[in-house]
């Protein structure tokens, strides 16, 4: 198949040394912006998922304690969580596609001519590169940056060295295949219910969610769920000095959003697990705690883009939207550093996770205690 489009590809331009191959400028934008992004959504759109993730799966605990006899409680709680953006997550370096493409489709039908042209056009990126007319990465914002950046198509060189592209097809593709900009935001926010049930044999359940809702508006639609089961296996010690606890949990996250002037819309499902072993020790109104955790989060998401304003009003025309997808994995360690006060039935608590990120942390509970009068 690979022969027989460059024999065919050969036979065109060999009948005159003049001739011009005939080009779906829109089809070619669409197909050769559906893979430059593809190449790129992952460095642009995680730190969105990542921060926002680690930050709302903070707080799980704030105090190591269980009833060792068991008993019937509620704790009710409101936590709040603000995580830091790293430096390194507001930029990335972007990749220029220019592989080419297989080619499956039967010969002459439309999918094959558009792959075609696709290959075409990056045979003369190749050239432009090989002569220095064109860089294939540039550093650009990732949704939490400020200013994209964006590729040139080098149409001068096109235009002096390629007899088989006119000026009208050249003049009908944008000069700069342009990236996202992003949002220019340092930290994000998120807030919880919570709701403790115990104890059984020093257990307790924990249950937390949100549902579709704005915390902020560069992030978009955010919500979630997790559960989380705690035991306190100190009550199994004698006299031990501290309340220590082992905490397994589970979050489950969507996120729907549409950034800049582009109204690039980010779609993403991320699943969250956390394990954890934390420690404190009541000393009359205060119980200072600590623990560290591992964390691992896995999502699946997809970007959708259109050009750009200046992009259209340029070249007279827009594409169709384009779809990716987007996965991505994630590991960390983290450790927490907190202080409960106590006031009767209710619990303040202020909290710092220090992970890859910075992660503040505080709230209020209550525990109702159905059994007593």
């Amino acid at each position: 198949m690979r022969f027989l489009t460059l024999l065919l590809l050969t036979s065109l331009f060999s009948l005159n040394a003049n001739a011009q191959i005939e080009i779906d400028t829109k089809a070619l934008l669409e197909d050769y912006s559906r893979e430059l992004f593809s190449a790129n959504a992952k460095g642009f759109m995680s730190p969105l998922v990542i921060v926002s993730n680690v930050g709302a799966n903070d707080a799980f605990y704030n105090r190591a304690y269980v009833p060792k006899v068991n008993t019937l409680y509620f704790d009710i709680s409101v936590r709040s969580m603000l995580a830091f953006v790293l430096e390194d997550e507001r930029t990335f370096t972007a990749t220029l596609p220019l592989a080419e493409q297989p080619n499956p489709h039967p010969p002459l039908s439309e999918a094959w001519f558009r792959v075609v042209q696709l290959n075409y056009f990056k045979t003369q990126l190749r050239g432009a590169v090989a002569a220095g007319e064109l860089e294939t990465n540039v550093t650009t914002a990732t949704v939490f940056g400020d200013q994209g950046s964006g590729f040139t198509i080098p149409k001068d060189y096109i235009r002096e060295n390629v007899a088989g592209m006119d000026s009208a097809t050249l003049a009908r593709l944008p000069s700069q295949l342009a990236l996202t900009p992003g949002t220019n935001q340092d930290f994000v926010v998120a807030a919880v219910p919570q709701l403790t049930i115990g104890s059984y044999y020093s257990t307790e359940l924990l249950l937390r969610y949100v549902p579709p809702v704005v915390f902020d508006e560069n992030v978009g639609k955010f919500s979630f769920f997790g559960i989380a089961v705690k035991h306190a296996f100190t009550n199994w010690l004698y006299q031990s000095p501290v309340n220590a606890a082992v905490q397994i949990g589970f979050q489950h996250s969507t996120i729907t959003n549409e950034v800049g002037v582009t109204k690039a819309k980010l779609e993403a499902d991320t699943d969250l697990f956390a394990i954890n072993l934390h420690a404190s020790r009541r000393f009359r109104w205060i119980e200072p705690y600590l623990g560290l955790s591992f964390e691992s989060l896995s999502s699946k998401g997809s970007y959708t883009f259109t050009l750009p304003a200046n992009i259209r009003e340029e070249i007279g025309y827009d594409i169709d939207p384009q779809t990716v997808p987007v996965e991505l994995r994630d590991n960390a360690v983290k450790l927490t550093l907190g202080v409960t006060g106590h006031i009767g039935p209710m619990q303040i608590f202020l909290g710092t996770g220090i992970t890859k990120h910075l992660i503040f942390s505080g709230g209020i509970a209550y525990r109702f205690l159905p059994n007593n009068p």
